[in-house]
């Protein structure tokens, strides 16, 4: 290949963002000859790798060059950049001051001019309204690598301006007009620094990230760079993480701003300067996307207004014809999303960033009207659309496990693990960390391949220790396999879930210990859940109901103890406590309990007989008659009471009044067999003394 070739070839390749294939071949032709065009271009690619100091070798055969004036600006503002960083940092930079020195001589030896070179400096913006829950964690998040942080606010009711204020933030005002590009102008207007980073109020820097940054400012010949946002949509954060790469760090320059009245963007400002955007190692995590945070600023219905508006000015968006697509899904209006997925893959240009991600939701909001064969059409679509990848391969694969066909389930999802997602792509990265996995056991699961879904469970297990759906299946497939111990092991693993998992968690253990014959365990596991669900009134009943099946009174005790702690006392609830409290011989507590419960609810005619019972235990029978008389003048339809009454009246010396209340129990309870006995021996004995 000639070097006039080479240039052409490398340039196109810049063009499409392939820098790094463009320095390949450049280096490549460099092998090849001393062509200062060559040299030139080969050197300029290699800034634009962040190579800066192998680009100075170059320099001298790069003389004379159509570009060599623009590559010594390029390599004086970057080691420019890099000496006043070491100087804030009171470090010394060897490499650049060489550097500048060199560029310097060239440059004066070309009689060429470099031009004003700015000291770098960083801004933050934002754009708040009623952030005062999110925004000093925000603000302290960048404070390390900002010169300033901008705060405009658009309207807020709540703290935010002083928050933001007190953390040494410049404030600004902007009234609100339904168009977030306009705000975020208006913010870029009041900085003042040669870099600003575009951050929102509950998003935060990550710590891992200052480095990053700061490298990012050393390098004025970039436009711009794209950070990973991490949008966290569970409260447990390593689960379900949407990842995109918007332009969030940018040069301030005069034409670059804000465009798009919502889902905004900078990036189309800036290639029009011709300017690069190279992707930053750094990560943004967002925390708005949580589904308290969305029900909250009732994002769905100002989200899907703002598009319709954005829609109405430019009809042909693809990119926002997706986001209204989008936004009709996460609000659970699946059949108002169809016709706009429907609409944005039709006008999508290939290579969109968003286009994989975009079919996968498409297919998953199939996937929520049970519309499982044409999720798998809308698959197809995807891959004859030039957007194949493992976000297309893992909803095919859930689409076919739908429709019970998991042999070639499994075949997509091997397909989908062969994969990889490039880092520009939107996506959920969960999916290749351990969603495949789980897929894959669920589907070997229901192939019956109890071994092979155990392993693939443990696997995502261990990657994600607190997806607790991974747990219930590892149990599950254990408890088939007889490893009942193991099974009750892997369901507690689960019991500090939701409470609808831990409900399946106890549910499962339970049934284990009812196999291993050990009550006692189960009624271990039911405390574990209730303790870890102190709301729960199900589980805390579940808990009551099995100590008392198994008759564990100290467990009885404990569990309507925590009850009068996190609720609202119950006559019921205090007359089973009552009753455990007898069966452990603590009879003063117990009475309290149960004349507690006579307060709380003195219709309550099972109370008295409670009260009847103690007191019979401890043979008071004058107290215990008077407490079976106050419960049978509330109901006289109980059999036992009139039994325990009839008891009670013999003790007290009263056997023609035992005789009546037995005899009462028998008209109600003919077969009461204790009432028979103790009536036929009270008789027996007046008989005697009558004779």
């Amino acid at each position: 290949m000639n070097p006039h070739q080479a240039l052409a070839d490398a340039r196109a390749l810049q063009a499409q963002g392939r820098w790094d294939a463009a320095a390949d071949l450049l280096e490549e032709a460099l092998a090849r000859t001393d062509d200062p065009e060559v040299a030139a271009e080969c050197a300029l690619a290699r800034c634009y790798n962040a190579r800066e100091s192998d680009a100075v070798s170059l320099l001298r055969t790069a003389e004379g060059a159509t570009r060599f004036a623009n590559l010594l600006r390029v390599l004086a503002a970057h080691f420019n950049a890099r000496k006043v960083i070491a100087q804030r940092l009171k470090r010394k930079d060897l490499g650049a001051e060489d550097g500048a020195r060199e560029v310097r001589r060239l440059a004066k030896a070309a009689g060429i001019s470099l031009g004003a070179m700015p000291k770098p400096s960083l801004s933050a913006v934002l754009i708040v309204r009623n952030e005062a829950k999110h925004v000093a964690a925000c603000i302290e998040s960048v404070q390390p690598v900002c010169d300033e942080i901008v705060v405009v606010d658009t309207g807020s009711t709540d703290g935010t301006v002083s928050i933001a204020q007190r953390l040494g933030a410049r404030i600004g005002t902007f009234e609100w007009c339904d168009d977030f590009s306009a705000a975020r102008n208006h913010a870029l207007s009041l900085a003042t620094s040669t870099w600003c980073l575009w951050i929102d109020a509950d998003e935060r820097l990550d710590p891992q990230s200052y480095g990053a940054v700061i490298s990012a400012l050393i390098r004025p010949h970039f436009g711009g760079y794209t950070i990973p946002i991490v949008n966290f949509l569970n409260k447990d954060e390593a689960q379900d993480q949407i990842i995109h790469t918007p332009c969030r760090l940018f040069q301030r320059l005069p034409g670059v701003a804000f465009e798009g009245r919502i889902h905004e963007q900078i990036a189309p400002s800036i290639q029009r300067l011709g300017l690069p955007i190279a992707m930053l190692d750094a990560r943004i995590f967002h925390y708005g996307y949580q589904e308290s945070e969305v029900a909250e600023k009732r994002k769905h219905e100002r989200t899907i207004s703002l598009l319709h508006m954005a829609l109405k000015e430019n009809p042909d968006d693809d990119f926002q014809q997706f986001n209204l697509a989008n936004a009709y899904y996460t609000a659970g209006k699946y059949e108002d999303a169809l016709p706009w997925f429907e609409k944005a893959a039709e006008s999508m240009q290939p290579g969109a960033h968003h286009g994989q991600f975009a079919f996968q939701s498409w297919a998953f909001c199939l996937f929520a009207l049970s519309r499982f064969e044409e999720a798998i059409a809308v698959c197809d679509r995807a891959v004859e659309q030039g957007f194949p990848g493992p976000l297309v391969e893992y909803a095919r694969a859930f689409a076919l496990k739908q429709l019970n066909r998991n042999e070639e389930a499994l075949e997509a999802i091997q397909q989908a693990e062969k994969m990889h997602l490039d880092p520009r792509e939107t996506g959920d990265r969960s999916i290749l960390q351990y969603k495949l996995r789980f897929l894959r056991a669920q589907v070997h699961a229901a192939l019956g391949e109890t071994q092979e879904a155990g392993q693939a469970y443990r696997e995502v297990v261990a990657t994600v220790p607190n997806f607790c759906p991974a747990h219930l299946g590892l149990a599950l497939e254990l408890k088939r396999q007889g490893r009942l111990e193991e099974a009750f092991d892997a369901s507690q693993a689960a019991l500090n879930a939701d409470e609808e998992h831990a409900a399946i968690a106890v549910d499962l253990a339970v049934s284990c210990a009812e196999e291993m014959r050990d009550p006692f365990a189960a009624v271990r596991v039911c405390e574990e859940a209730a303790r870890a669900h102190p709301d729960s009134r199900a589980l805390w009943e579940r808990w009551l109901a099995r100590a008392e099946r198994a008759e564990d009174w100290p467990s009885v005790v404990a569990a309507c103890s925590f009850f009068a702690h996190h609720f609202d006392a119950e006559a019921d609830v205090l007359l089973r406590a009552g009753r455990a409290l007898m069966h452990t011989g603590q009879y003063q507590l117990a009475l309290q309990c149960l004349e507690d419960a006579c307060a709380l609810d003195p219709e309550n005619a099972n109370a008295y007989w409670h009260v009847g019972d103690l007191f019979s235990r401890c043979e008071r029978w004058a107290e215990a008659a008077l407490a079976y008389r106050k419960g049978l003048t509330l109901d006289s339809t109980n059999p036992d009471a009139w039994f325990t009454l009839g008891n009670a009246m013999y003790y007290l010396g009263r056997p023609d009044a035992a005789v009546l209340a037995l005899e009462t129990a028998l008209s109600l309870k003919p077969d009461h067999e204790q009432a028979k006995h103790n009536l036929a021996l009270i008789r027996d004995e007046l008989r005697e003394r009558a004779s």
